[in-house]
């Protein structure tokens, strides 16, 4: 996602002379910028936290993704699947307390969809939110090796509550007090400018132990391809279990 660390800052194209725009030279600048490159193309997308992986595609510009969220629930694999096509969003739960719901889809609108799983962030083509990440970071440092280190003020990123990285509420964010508005970060960007690798150290606060929350992009330009469920895949649920989970009660 940065925009390439040309020396010379010109690229001379050969049908002619043509002035290539710049990379940004602060390494903050370089973070978000190449969180925005990886965000706005079709990408690989995986994500882990203790007890739970997700992985898939996204395609920002084709408005679709498909995701599948694994979590380890007592030794026991749950298989929630997760599908957007334009204005559309379908969530799989894997395992409810409802009979006969597992293992089939719940329609949303895809606007609804940003609160409705474990990757409900505000944009749902950005699973891992690596653009509202990088935008709340507030400090980033480039390494010997090439890749980057600093801080990000959780408590200032879009998404960071709902998707579980800080509390759900006020009371509950300043009870954290600081811990979370100085959250260690890793990034590494490869040759294009892309973020290729996204990692928050999350510190322990309250009853939360320390965590890290890894983040990989790869297969940049290759296309997601998604289906929207047949309709005997659809399950009809009632709207106080849409909304709860929409997390709108």
């Amino acid at each position: 996602m940065l925009i390439g660390l040309l020396a010379g800052g010109l690229l001379v194209a050969a049908a002619g002379c043509t002035t290539a725009e710049p990379a940004p030279a602060d390494p903050l600048a370089q973070v978000r910028a190449a969180a925005a490159k990886t965000a706005s193309a079709p990408a690989r997308v995986t994500m882990s936290v203790p007890n739970v992986d997700v992985a898939g595609g996204t395609d920002p510009a084709g408005r679709a993704l498909t995701l599948t969220v694994t979590t380890d629930l007592d030794g026991e694999k749950v298989k929630e699947e997760v599908r957007v096509l334009g204005d559309q969003a379908y969530l799989m739960l894997g395992k409810s307390a409802w009979p006969g719901l597992d293992k089939k889809f719940v329609a949303f609108s895809t606007a609804e969809f940003a609160t409705a799983s474990l990757v409900h962030l505000g944009d749902p083509f950005d699973p891992t939110g690596a653009k509202g990440l990088t935008a709340a970071a507030t400090s980033a440092q480039r390494t010997a090796d090439g890749t980057y280190t600093g801080t990000i003020d959780l408590s200032a990123a879009p998404g960071a509550t709902s998707r579980g990285l800080v509390p759900a509420t006020a009371e509950q964010l300043e009870r954290a007090g600081d811990v979370l508005t100085a959250v260690p970060f890793e990034a590494s960007v490869d040759g294009e400018g892309r973020l290729t690798a996204l990692t928050l150290k999350l510190p322990a606060y309250g009853t939360v132990p320390a965590y890290d929350s890894v983040s990989r992009y790869s297969a940049f330009g290759e296309p997601v391809t998604v289906t929207a469920p047949a309709t005997e895949e659809l399950a009809q649920v009632p709207d106080a279990l849409r909304k709860l989970l929409t997390h709108s009660v």
